[in-house]
């Protein structure tokens, strides 16, 4: 499988599941295990959640990006708003969690919105 699938969503927590959904069709088709499926839906989360903590405005739309890349499932997230001064997109807390479910995590800000990518193996 090699075609990406790009998710867009109100940036609310009731939208989520949707990626989720689109995520684990996607991993599905990779032949995750159950359990790599549960990492990648903890890693949406987390990422989903910080991007809506930090962004200046309350209604923005979340982008996903799902990329196949041979060795897992490859995630762009982002927003469109710009990024909220004064927070910090990753907390120790949330490079906690990602790093115990994603590999190649990283974070920028492009143009003063927040994104961040990371790729969950299906091993």
């Amino acid at each position: 499988m090699s075609d990406r699938v790009v998710v867009r969503i109100p940036a609310s927590t009731a939208h989520v599941a949707l990626v989720r959904a689109a995520a684990s069709a996607v991993a599905v088709a990779l032949d995750f295990t159950y359990d790599r499926i549960t990492d990648l839906h903890i890693a949406l989360d987390e990422v989903s959640s910080r991007i809506m903590a930090t962004s200046a405005r309350s209604a923005c739309l979340l982008e996903f990006v799902l990329e196949p890349d041979g060795q897992g499932l490859r995630v762009l997230a982002g927003g469109d708003a710009p990024f909220r001064e004064g927070t910090v997109f990753l907390t120790d807390w949330s490079r906690t969690i990602l790093g115990a479910v994603a590999d190649e995590i990283d974070v920028s800000l492009n143009g003063g919105r927040q994104s961040a990518s990371f790729r969950v193996s299906n091993r």
